[in-house]
């Protein structure tokens, strides 16, 4: 018994440990050491991208919906006209990526990166932003019907109106 309560320790703290490397990826700003961290993924309904690496990959169009792409690293790539409806992204990063008319429908995003990211036109319905930075990014145009929006960062964003957010603004533009 205590053989296995020990298995079972060292195997979550495993775990653990690699869940967090990924979320570190997902996150930090050194993508030279990032080149080469798994590179492939389909870029295909259905598919499973989580902690894939593809920093300015151009992806406009591309029908990836119902896709896994936990703390896949999107930054600076093309996605306009993408289709990620119904998508798991949580953790990943967006960061300067043009994502103007995305369909982003029903898409679960809890502290995604889309910092400076183009949204113009985005369709948002439904979409988790649970903690997401979306500090600088352009929403002119965006539907964010019926979205979370809870602990969002909107800081400098340009709203869906057109306005401006204040720099304090979370949960909601100000």
């Amino acid at each position: 018994m205590k053989y296995l309560l020990n298995r079972t320790i060292i195997a979550a703290s495993i775990l653990f440990v690699s869940s967090f490397f990924s979320y570190v990826n997902a996150w930090t700003d050194d993508i030279e050491s990032l080149k080469d961290v798994i590179t492939t993924c389909k870029f295909e309904p259905e598919t499973q991208c989580t902690s894939a690496v593809r920093i300015g990959e151009d992806l406009a169009g591309v029908d990836m919906s119902g896709s896994s792409m936990t703390t896949m690293r999107l930054d600076d790539a093309n996605l306009q006209r993408a289709n990620l409806s119904h998508s798991i992204l949580h953790m990943s990063n967006f960061k300067g990526a043009n994502m103007m008319l995305i369909n982003l429908e029903g898409a679960h995003m809890h502290a995604v990166n889309l910092q400076n990211a183009n949204l113009m036109l985005a369709n948002m319905q439904k979409v988790n932003l649970l903690d997401a930075d979306l500090r600088g990014a352009n929403l002119r145009g965006a539907n964010l019907q019926g979205a979370i929006l809870i602990q969002a960062k909107f800081g400098n964003a340009i709203w869906t109106d057109g306005r401006v957010c204040a720099e304090a603004s979370v949960g909601k533009c100000l």
